[in-house]
């Protein structure tokens, strides 16, 4: 099997594994809500992005430096493994010293404990990391794959098990714990690598001026995504922050099983097309995005109550209002997801980081203002802030490369529309009880079908022309990379 095959065999894996993944937090998430009350699953919601931000220090950067290395050096992949044995068990010692604290005296004791018990995690990657990129050079991806999903599903098992048996919040730490202690004993038991004591530490410096730049794009990556989260939790208390988490949770799992797939495909086509074709290929990739997610996004914030009633319970009800108003920023998603990639792959991380500074910047500065409102105001600040930020992302994109980004538009404002027609109107027949089922196992295929019905009618109807050319173009795109070809750049390269 040729080095392309190989790698494009360990992607699939790889992308299978955290779908599945999703898939199964996704669950453990929907149990864990009816379990728990609306204040511990807040607190919980909390300490566990204090503890991403803290993995930040440990997972970016360093294994990245050993998997793209020309060739596997064990004295290197040493001084990395103990390295990041440092970095970890530093930041370990800081939530203890800082986060802990300030949970203390922000939230409650036992926040505070939470993130004690939360700080082991950043230590099991320190340990797995090194062991993980040695398996990834050696393509043993699939085997990866499966140790990922075996440590969600005993975590899983483990946060119901103890939730059941009344541990409350604590139930979902234990199960994030046993996940973390199970990849990372499946991953050093399936690795060939074992690291031993390295005395020379020349290449020191060379682990940390490589993990530096990435450690720095992805708290900026963390703070744009996560703002107006830390908004809430700041000032608008626990119970506030779980609703919010609640109704992102659907989206989270969306944009796993739709936009990360659909990324692939996009880079690979948007690195290789040549400098004329690159607003056709954008506008092109940004259609056949449109078309499949649009109605995806729209629909699950019409149907947002029965949705949130049946996965989550009616104690979340109000989470399905918050579903709603994040569903109308879908329409920004869709259109601004590329523009990194866009840029990274035109050869300009800088202005990549630029962009997501001005997510940093209105996603933090509006939702704040918002909160003297409320966190339905929050939220509508949110979605506001989105199309801000998309007309300043157009504008420093076409500054920096030369390409058309208003086909980006042209290319999918008859899939918004449509979609928001058929957002409208199921939310109507919803929220007036139209249908007048009591039954919620009846109504929720009653309106995903009249959501259907009108979005792939009103397309077909008004714009058939159009969508068949690009449903055909996926089709396409799909066969060629069946058959080892990237999609999107045939024929476009220079």
């Amino acid at each position: 099997m040729s080095l392309k095959a190989r790698s494009l065999k360990g992607a699939f894996f790889n992308l299978s594994a955290n779908g599945a993944g999703q898939l199964v937090n996704f669950v453990v998430y929907a149990i864990m809500a009816r379990i728990l009350g609306v204040e511990e699953f807040g607190l919980v919601a909390i300490c566990l992005m204090v503890v991403e931000f803290c993995n930040l220090f440990v997972t970016v950067g360093v294994s990245q430096n050993l998997i793209q290395r020309d060739k596997w050096d064990n004295e290197f992949a040493s001084l990395s493994f103990w390295f990041l044995m440092a970095v970890s068990l530093a930041i370990a010692v800081l939530m203890f010293a800082v986060a802990v604290p300030v949970a203390w005296f922000t939230y409650s004791e036992l926040a505070a404990q939470l993130i004690a018990a939360l700080a082991i995690i950043p230590l099991a990657n320190g340990v797995r990391l090194v062991h993980k990129a040695k398996m990834e050079r050696d393509f043993l991806n699939k085997r990866l794959a499966a140790y990922d999903t075996a440590g969600v599903l005993v975590g899983g098992v483990v946060s119901i098990a103890t939730a059941l048996t009344g541990f409350g919040a604590w139930a979902i730490i234990f199960g994030k714990i046993v996940q973390a202690f199970v990849s990372t004993a499946l991953t050093w038991h399936g690795s060939t690598f074992r690291p031993h004591w390295v005395k020379d530490k020349t290449h020191l410096p060379e682990i940390i001026h490589f993990a530096k730049p990435l450690i720095a794009m992805s708290f900026m990556n963390f703070f744009s995504q996560r703002t107006s989260n830390i908004v809430i939790a700041a000032f608008l208390g626990a119970a506030t922050f779980a609703y919010t988490s609640v109704a992102r949770q659907g989206f989270s799992v969306l944009n796993n099983l739709t936009f990360q797939p659909l990324n692939r495909i996009a880079l690979a086509g948007l690195a290789r097309v040549s400098d004329d074709k690159l607003s056709d290929t954008f506008g092109r990739v940004v259609s056949m995005t449109a078309v499949f997610v649009t109605p995806v996004y729209f629909g699950v914030g019409a149907i947002a109550h029965p949705f949130i009633d049946l996965v989550f319970g009616d104690k979340w009800v109000d989470s399905a209002y918050l579903l709603s108003i994040l569903a109308l920023q879908t329409p920004c998603n869709v259109m601004a997801y590329y523009l990194p990639n866009l840029l990274i792959a035109r050869g300009e991380p800088g202005a990549a980081f630029k962009l997501n500074l001005i997510n940093l910047t209105f996603n933090f500065l509006l939702p704040l203002a918002a909160v003297p409102w409320g966190l339905y105001a929050v939220i509508s600040a949110l979605v506001v802030a989105n199309y801000i930020t998309l007309i300043l992302k157009f504008w420093l994109v076409s500054r920096s490369l030369d390409v058309n980004l208003s086909l980006a538009f042209k290319e999918t404002w008859m899939f918004t529309f449509v979609g928001l027609i058929m957002f409208a109107v199921v939310l109507y027949l919803e929220r007036f009880h139209v249908f007048g089922l009591d039954n919620i196992f009846l109504e929720l295929p009653a309106l995903v079908a009249v959501g259907g019905v009108i979005y792939c009618g009103g397309l077909l109807l008004f714009f058939r022309r159009k969508t068949l050319k690009i449903i055909n173009e996926f089709k396409s795109g799909k066969k060629q990379k069946k058959k080892g070809k990237t999609p999107l750049a045939e024929d476009t390269v220079e």
